[in-house]
């Protein structure tokens, strides 16, 4: 199979995982039926994978790994001095698939990806920006388990209330909250900023 080929195949089986994982959990999803709603037959699905479980562990890993990307771009003072950029940066990286994204933000039969994605996140942040923060280690983990939550917390809201919201403006209070603290986003609000 060609590299095309193969990309296709992937992209494919991608989309119909989403689609399933919005109505049903995971440890439902038989090989047969993601392979129907991906428009191929099981040999070419095993061609690629091994499992339903391979494929789930493929899009967490390329979710991470896009994130991470993203996030290793992300200079920590610049993260401190301009945070809406930051956070400008992530909600592009959202809205650049809102179905897989609000998916994955919004289903219950999710919770165990959303989880182990977040897991993952928490533990790359960490690591990239380990070196660059005072703190001692517990207490960077309980601002970053904060943060994080809070950030899942935001988005599930942003999706499931149908997105009303503009998600860079979102994105701006959200990254003003977090870095600056309330107080300084209550400021911002009577000074009558955007």
């Amino acid at each position: 199979m060609t590299d095309k080929r193969i990309m296709k195949t992937r992209k494919a089986v991608h989309a119909a995982m989403t689609k399933l994982l919005a109505n049903k959990p995971i440890e439902e999803i038989t090989v047969t039926e993601l392979a129907e709603a991906a428009d191929i037959n099981r040999k070419t699905f095993y061609n690629n994978y091994s499992s339903v479980n391979a494929v789930a562990e493929e899009m967490e890993d390329e979710l991470i790994m896009r994130f991470e990307e993203t996030l290793s771009r992300i200079d920590f003072d610049s993260l401190i001095k301009d945070p809406q950029t930051t956070f400008n940066t992530l909600a592009r990286l959202i809205t650049s698939d809102l179905d897989f994204y609000g998916n994955i933000l919004t289903n219950r039969n999710q919770v165990f990806f959303l989880q182990k994605i977040i897991s993952s996140l928490k533990e790359r942040v960490m690591t990239l920006y380990a070196d660059q923060i005072s703190a001692e280690e517990e207490l960077v983990e309980y601002m970053l388990d904060y943060i994080v939550a809070g950030m899942v917390s935001v988005y599930q809201r942003w999706f499931m209330s149908g997105m009303k919201m503009d998600i860079e403006t979102l994105s701006r209070k959200i990254s003003t909250l977090i870095v600056y603290g309330l107080e300084d986003l209550l400021e911002e609000e009577k000074r009558g900023g955007a």
